[in-house]
């Protein structure tokens, strides 16, 4: 099954759809560098929605340094790493995210950024039966197709074991990708502005961000391709599952090491009231 959705009046119809559905706790797995803080805006949100409780899976910034060791590691260099043990900080972050809530009630995952591809990880190597929906929100679920960046490989074999090993289930998981930044031509990305004051952003910032983020990540010419600045749209869809394209961007927030920093509302990301509305009816039960 495959469907893809753009945010349209459509999306009304959608929303009145699901609005009887019963909705679950919701457990977010946060994009690299994300802390529960960041997410305080979505998780309003989704309490307002209706979900019965919304729990941010309890990293913190310095919780990432406990991966600098497999750096180190033979399969690092090989490329050939594994979940376990590499990402053995998230997990026990979603462990103890899932440890409050009731054993035998349904849950749904809602993964940012790489933390939809660790929250698949997680959910097949926990056995962890609770999670009935997990979307995920400009997940760079795909590897690069064969060749030059096939071979630099930023996860080090991580996500190609994640997508052999761990194949998803098209009933469970919807995929969210962003439309936000596409650059058409090299002229196009030139003549860009630093600052648009009518549009209160730099596009040239933009596509200087997108395009070697998506040669890396698509493998190949990156002008012309949609995605959210960060992330193809390509790249973020996993085939056969559902999908929804959002005009919005990777995120509302830059980490550093004390506070985020936030940007500016006129760059919408998943999050934005505004775009919520689009994938949010993805989370909710299906009908008994």
């Amino acid at each position: 099954m495959r469907r893809t959705m753009r945010a349209s009046a459509s999306f009304l119809v959608l929303a009145t759809a699901v609005a009887l559905r019963p909705l679950p706790p919701v457990v977010i797995a946060p994009a690299q560098f994300g802390v529960p803080k960041d997410y305080d805006d979505l998780k309003a949100q989704l309490l307002a929605r209706g979900h019965p409780s919304v729990t941010v899976a309890p990293l913190s910034r310095l919780s990432w340094l406990r991966i600098v060791p497999s750096v180190f590691s033979e399969p690092f260099w090989q490329g050939a790493l594994r979940p376990t043990p590499t990402l053995g900080f998230f997990y026990e972050a979603l462990d103890d995210a899932f440890a409050d809530l009731d054993a035998s009630e349904p849950v749904a995952v809602l993964g940012h950024s790489i933390g939809g591809w660790v929250a698949r990880a997680w959910c097949a190597e926990r056995n962890e039966a609770r999670v009935k929906r997990l979307v995920t929100l400009g997940t760079p679920h795909n590897e690069p197709p064969e060749g030059l960046f096939s071979k630099i490989d930023q996860t080090r074999g991580l996500l190609k074991y994640i997508n052999a090993e761990f194949p998803p289930d098209p009933a469970v998981v919807t995929c969210v990708a962003g439309t936000a930044t596409k650059v058409d031509a090299l002229g196009e990305l030139v003549g860009s502005k630093a600052w648009d004051e009518d549009l209160s952003r730099s596009p040239l910032l933009e596509g200087l961000v997108a395009l070697p983020s998506y040669l890396a990540l698509g493998g190949g010419n990156p002008f012309g391709v949609e995605g959210d600045g960060l992330i193809p749209v390509e790249t973020a869809c996993l085939a056969g599952c559902p999908r929804v394209e959002v005009p919005c961007h990777h995120s509302d927030f830059v980490p550093t090491a004390l506070d985020s920093i936030r940007l500016p509302e006129t760059y919408p990301w998943y999050g934005s009231p505004e775009v919520f509305g689009a994938w949010a009816g993805a989370l909710a039960l299906a009908d008994d």
